[in-house]
């Protein structure tokens, strides 16, 4: 949990200390970067191999990727992800050695007695040096989500029911081309802003503005809808311009209520 003095960084974009390092929102001027980082701090440790659920949320990411590297098989790339978040978070540069190699100043620390086991990162950021250590990552990694927007998922809920919605929503989903230009340029458009002034926009503000774009435009269709005697299947999906709708948790669908509405989602051949 963020205590109140985080909370009020977090709604207004502001940096936060912890451990001595310094954390910033990360800009929209590294979206593509961060859209691709983040799932190595939202991924559901559930999700991952068995032997991999029972460590420490960063000890899983290194040793599977170190499992997998040893075994001669492909990494997820999960732990590379969340090295460059942490990188981004923090703002480090990219340095160069005498022999012209790019570095950044993050240090990876393993069990003497056990190479896959992570000890800790150690970072150096400024003046300060810090270590994140895999007991203390896990405050770490609420403030990280709350400061870009992400939600992080519930470890209690049903792994096979979270699975099972996203095949519903994969299925469902139009064929459209993800973008980020045009994305840039829609929010662009319904807000008056300038394309080159929302690159210095945080990461949380931009997919607040966008979530709120959806929601106001999405209320009016709806409105329209019902007053011309349309009805919504499953309730109106926007009955508010201000607030979402609650949907639930994945822990309290029933698997056969996800199985029906999937396999009613679905032609038959």
């Amino acid at each position: 949990m963020l205590n109140r003095e985080q909370q009020d960084a977090v709604q207004r974009g502001k940096p936060i200390m912890w451990n001595g390092l310094t954390l910033y929102p990360i800009l929209v001027s590294d979206y593509l970067q961060f859209s691709d980082a983040k799932m190595g701090l939202m991924v559901a440790q559930q999700t991952l191999p068995v032997k991999y659920v029972c460590m420490r949320f960063i000890e899983a990411l290194y040793a599977m990727d170190y499992d997998a590297r040893m075994n001669g098989e492909q990494e997820r790339g999960l732990f590379l992800r969340l090295l460059i978040f942490l990188r981004l978070a923090m703002r480090l540069p990219i340095k160069k050695s005498e022999d012209g190699k790019e570095y950044v100043e993050m240090y990876i620390a393993t069990s003497r007695d056990e190479p896959r086991k992570l000890a800790s990162i150690k970072v150096k950021q400024g003046d300060v040096n810090a270590e994140i250590t895999p007991k203390n990552f896990g405050q770490l990694r609420t403030i990280l989500a709350a400061q870009n927007g992400i939600e992080l998922p519930d470890e209690t809920d049903n792994p096979e029911l979270i699975q099972a919605e996203k095949d519903i929503a994969a299925h469902n989903a139009p064929n459209l081309k993800p973008d980020f230009e045009a994305l840039l340029y829609s929010v662009a458009v319904k807000t008056g802003a300038q394309p080159e002034d929302i690159y210095d926009w945080t990461v949380r503000r931009f997919a607040l503005t966008e979530e709120a774009i959806t929601r106001t435009t999405g209320h009016l269709i709806a409105a329209l809808t019902e007053a011309n005697g349309g009805k919504y299947k499953e309730g109106n999906p926007f009955p508010s311009w201000k607030y979402d709708r609650n949907e639930g948790s994945h822990a309290l669908i029933s698997f056969e209520s996800l199985q029906s509405r999937l396999s009613g989602s679905v032609e038959k051949r």
